[in-house]
């Protein structure tokens, strides 16, 4: 009887959560057909899908950037509701923060109780330690976000089901990419978690120059999972570059992905641009532009074979024969079982391959830029193909790394390229010299 009742209640929220969900797309939709201003119509249905549901955000936003229906700066203002998420007073815990506030001799900037970003699970404010006048970051879990989360979710999944049915969205298969980072998202309530994340990069990090993390008092979260208090880190927006700066910015963005993803293999999950900081200091010498990186809640393990062929690939991405780097790439482990790809029969390995190569020849060697959205399209198309029934009998499937990598790659997209615009294929060829000297294993 009470499973029942259960089931009734979240048929009921499910329906009414379906029914705001199509009168706020209806509504925009018909108020665009009106003004056919697409940029305001972005701005208005991300804020109203944002209130009812920030997960929707990252819908719509993995949707768009799939089918290259928005540029740079509109990604850039679907990005900014991760950072300014709608909230309400409801959602502190004041009595909570008011004893970590007594505890660890913190005051808070203004004296107000008002956060300086808000995003999907927590809202971070900005401290100050009252002896020695040192600025802190306090940042809280929303109140009760863990059972509104477990709520969103379940709408979402539930509205993932009709968005099945659409031909569209059916064919760049959005709601499996979603429903695949639910796990992701709920990793990021977890903020023991979290602190050994910011740890880990932070010892990873401590000898690069160009790279300031935060670290976080642990004692605090041990006994305040909800809070982490950690250094905070003077910076600018991506949007308050200079013209001059960005490049040199670009470079050390770049530098950041390469260097935690092939040399360590411990990289950031979600590093758009709410989650980096831009910071020029005049005195650092040949380290004057420097990025610090924030949040630390998605976070991505690489195995030493991955890494190798990580590696082998972009040292030489710009020199080696582009079906020889489609191949390569296909056997990285972006399919599984490992190997898999040699067993299949020869017509269909061929197909793949042919259109992994095209794919680097158009990115790398014609229009000399290495597009993510183009990546994202031909990860979907590759995800597509291996639906094939003969394939999927066989057991041939796309990786974990690969499914996930797709909204990672989506979330990356507004940094790099508003940073690097054009010039980006070449900047990387520059940076993967400098790191890795490939002029000299070339040579060799």
């Amino acid at each position: 009887m009470y499973n029942n009742k259960k089931k009734i209640e979240r048929i009921g929220k499910d329906f009414l959560f379906f029914c705001k969900f199509m009168f706020i797309v209806m509504w925009e939709l018909l108020i665009y057909a009106i003004y056919r201003d697409f940029s305001s119509f972005v701005d208005r249905l991300s804020h109203r899908l944002a209130s009812i549901n920030i997960l929707y955000v990252k819908l719509f936003q993995a949707f768009a950037l799939n089918n290259s229906l928005i540029d740079e700066s509109l990604n850039n203002k679907l990005l900014k509701f991760t950072d300014n998420a709608p909230w309400t007073e409801e959602d502190i815990n004041y009595e909570e923060l008011e004893v970590i506030k007594r505890d660890y001799n913190l005051i808070l900037r203004g004296g107000c109780v008002k956060p300086i970003n808000s995003g999907m699970i927590s809202l971070v404010f900005k401290g100050q330690n009252q002896f020695n006048g040192l600025p802190m970051i306090i940042k809280m879990k929303r109140k009760n976000i863990e059972e509104k989360l477990a709520d969103a979710i379940q709408n979402l999944e539930t509205f993932l089901i009709f968005l099945s049915f659409i031909p569209l969205f059916k064919k760049y298969q959005i709601s499996e990419v979603i429903t695949k980072n639910i796990d992701i998202i709920r990793h990021q309530t977890n903020f023991i978690e979290e602190v050994d994340n910011m740890e880990r990069m932070y010892n990873n990090c401590k000898n690069l120059k160009y790279v300031k993390i935060p670290l976080p008092v642990r004692e605090v979260t041990e006994q305040y999972p909800n809070i982490i208090v950690m250094d905070f880190i003077e910076g600018i927006k991506i949007n308050e570059i200079n013209e001059e700066d960005m490049e040199p910015f670009a470079k050390q963005v770049i530098k950041f992905g390469f260097v935690t993803t092939i040399v360590q293999g411990f990289t950031h999950g979600d590093l758009h641009a709410g989650n980096i900081l831009f910071i020029k200091d005049e005195k650092g010498g040949k380290y004057k532009h420097k990025i610090g990186v924030i949040d630390f809640g998605i976070m991505y393990d690489l195995n030493l074979e991955f890494k190798g062929y990580m590696f082998d690939i972009i040292s030489q991405l710009f020199e080696t024969d582009p079906r020889e780097t489609a191949i390569k790439t296909l056997n990285s482990g972006i399919v599984e079982p490992h190997g898999i790809l040699q067993k299949i029969p020869k017509e269909h390995y061929e197909n793949i391959v042919q259109f992994a190569t095209e794919m680097v020849s158009e990115n790398i060697n014609v229009s000399k830029k290495a597009n993510q959205i183009q990546i994202y399209k031909f990860m979907s198309k590759l995800k597509e193909y291996l639906s094939n029934s003969e394939l999927a009998n066989i057991g041939i499937r796309p990786s974990d790394n690969l499914v996930k990598s797709q909204l990672v790659l989506a979330m990356a997209h507004g940094v790099t390229f508003t940073l690097c615009k054009d010039e980006y294929a070449a900047l990387s060829d520059k940076v993967i010299n400098e790191l890795f000297h490939t002029e000299l294993l070339l040579d060799k």
